[in-house]
Formats: C-alpha cells, sequence, structure tokens
C-alpha cells in the first residue's frame, strides 16, 4: 500500500557542501523590485526628456525663424545705414561747398557801404580766391579811405592792394586794386 500524504517531501541524501545553497525569497523579491523600480524610473525619465527635447526642439524652430527674421531686419537695417551713410556725406559735401561759396550779397553790400561818393568802379572781375577791380576817384585821399574800410574785414577780406594809380582824362584818378578774399 502506498501511502498518501497531502504535501509533497523531498529527499537529499546528498552531503551538504554539495547542496546548493538557494536565495531566499525576499532577497529575489527585492531584487525584482529594484529592478522594476529602476525600469519605471527610466521609463519616466524617458518620458519627461523626450517631451523637454520635443519642446526644446520646437523653440529651437521659432527662435531659428526669429533668428531669420532679425537677419533680414539687419539687412534692411544695413542698407538703410548705407543709404544715411551716402546721404550724410552728401550733406557734408554740399556744407562744404555752400561754405567755400562766398557771400556775394555780404561783398557787395559792403562796397557799397565803404564806396565814397566821389568813387565809381567801372570793372570787376570776380573769382573764389580774389576780385580784381578798376575804377576812377576824384582824389586819392577817397581811395585811401575805400582800402582801409575794406580792409576792416578781416574776415572777408585777406588783402587789399593797389595794382595800379594813373591819372586820367578830367584829373579823375584811375585805380586798379586786388582784392584776395579768405577762403573758408
Amino acid at each position: 500500500m502506498e501511502v498518501k500524504v497531502p504535501y509533497r517531501v523531498t529527499l537529499n541524501l546528498l552531503p551538504r557542501k554539495y547542496i546548493a545553497r538557494r536565495t531566499p525569497n525576499w532577497a529575489r523579491l527585492f531584487f525584482i523590485a529594484v529592478l522594476l523600480s529602476f525600469s519605471a524610473l527610466y521609463l519616466f525619465s524617458y518620458g519627461v526628456f523626450s517631451l523637454r527635447v520635443q519642446s526644446l526642439e520646437r523653440e529651437v524652430k521659432t527662435l531659428e525663424l526669429q533668428a531669420v527674421r532679425l537677419r533680414e531686419e539687419v539687412e534692411r537695417l544695413k542698407k538703410v545705414q548705407d543709404e544715411v551713410t551716402k546721404i550724410e556725406q552728401r550733406v557734408r559735401l554740399l556744407k562744404s561747398l555752400i561754405a567755400r561759396e562766398k557771400d556775394w550779397l555780404r561783398f557787395f553790400t559792403i562796397l557799397g557801404e565803404y564806396m565814397p561818393q566821389d568813387l565809381a568802379l567801372f570793372e570787376l572781375r570776380c573769382s573764389p580766391e580774389r576780385v580784381e577791380c578798376r575804377g576812377r576817384a576824384a582824389t586819392v585821399a577817397s581811395i585811401a579811405d575805400f582800402i582801409g574800410s575794406l580792409l576792416r574785414y578781416r574776415d572777408f577780406f585777406s588783402s587789399v592792394d593797389f595794382t595800379s594809380l594813373t591819372l586820367g582824362q578830367d584829373n579823375l584818378y584811375e585805380f586798379g586794386l586786388t582784392m584776395e578774399l579768405k577762403s573758408p
């Protein structure tokens, strides 16, 4: 007859030194729990980092679009700056030309204001550097007064010199003057 036992009986007849030790169940469970927690942590961090990478990629794309717009803006501003520079150069050129241009209205005002009554000019040659004139006067003193009056304007005339003086017809002195103009 056979004995029926409701539980399993195992007999190990090997000596202890040949029996392989089994790890306890709690150690296996702990190892599996650690493995599962590291797997969950890896999956969670992968999900978080992939979302972060996607958001950063979107941000990079928007920044690239902004950079393209800003480059276009910089190019447009460079063109505008070049135009402004050209216009400023033209303005400087015009100002220098205006500064070099003599104030002829002022010149003729000075001549008319200080010309004595008995002095008349009958020839006037103008250049940017000098004015040559010829005229007649009743006395040498009126010519000297005229030259002295012109020399008061040192900011306009650098020198006023005789070129000729002769006694002409009707006892009038014919003279020639050279007025050197100051350059700006």
